[in-house]
C-alpha cells in the first residue's frame, strides 16, 4: 500500500517541478530597475542566431542625431545559475548641435548604443533584463546565412 502511495507522490512532485515556470525565479525589481522579458520560440539551429537588443526610450527630439550610452552588465541568479542583464542608468551623448526648424522636433525612440547589446540566442530560458524607470526594450532578432565563405591564404 505505501508503494503506490510514494509513487503518487514522485509523480504528483514531479509534475509540479516541471510546470514551475523559470520566471518565477528572476525578482521583478533588482536594484530599482524594472524586469523586461523576452520569450524566444524554437529554432532548428540556435547557433545561427543571436539576438541584438535595443533598449531607448521615447523623447521630443530635433534634427540633430541622438542616443543614450549605458553599461549592460551579465549577471547571474544566485542559486539557480540562471543569466540575467541589468542595463545601467542612461546618459546622453555628446554630438553635432544642427540648428533645427521647429518642424523637425518629433517624439521618436532614442536608443541605447553600446557594447554588450548582441547576445545569443537561446529559447530554453527567458531572456530577462532590468531596466531604468521609463526605459524600453525592444529587440531584433539576426540570422547568419548557411554558407560558409572561404577566407584566401595570403
Amino acid at each position: 500500500m505505501k508503494k503506490p502511495l510514494f509513487a503518487v507522490l514522485i509523480l504528483l512532485y514531479m509534475t509540479t517541478v516541471q510546470a514551475a515556470d523559470p520566471l518565477d525565479a528572476f525578482p521583478v525589481e533588482v536594484e530599482g530597475k524594472q524586469r523586461h522579458v523576452i520569450q524566444l520560440p524554437k529554432v532548428k539551429d540556435e547557433s545561427r542566431f543571436m539576438i541584438e537588443l535595443v533598449p531607448g526610450r521615447r523623447e521630443m527630439a530635433d534634427c540633430n542625431l541622438r542616443s543614450f550610452t549605458a553599461p549592460l552588465r551579465r549577471e547571474v541568479l544566485a542559486g539557480w545559475g540562471y543569466p540575467y542583464y541589468v542595463l545601467s542608468d542612461l546618459k546622453p551623448t555628446s554630438g553635432a548641435r544642427k540648428i533645427c526648424t521647429p518642424s523637425t522636433t518629433s517624439r521618436r525612440f532614442i536608443r541605447v548604443r553600446g557594447d554588450g547589446l548582441i547576445l545569443p540566442y537561446s529559447s530554453r530560458l527567458p531572456l530577462v533584463v532590468y531596466l531604468p524607470e521609463g526605459v524600453l526594450l525592444k529587440y531584433r532578432v539576426w540570422r547568419a546565412d548557411k554558407n560558409l565563405s572561404d577566407a584566401r591564404t595570403q
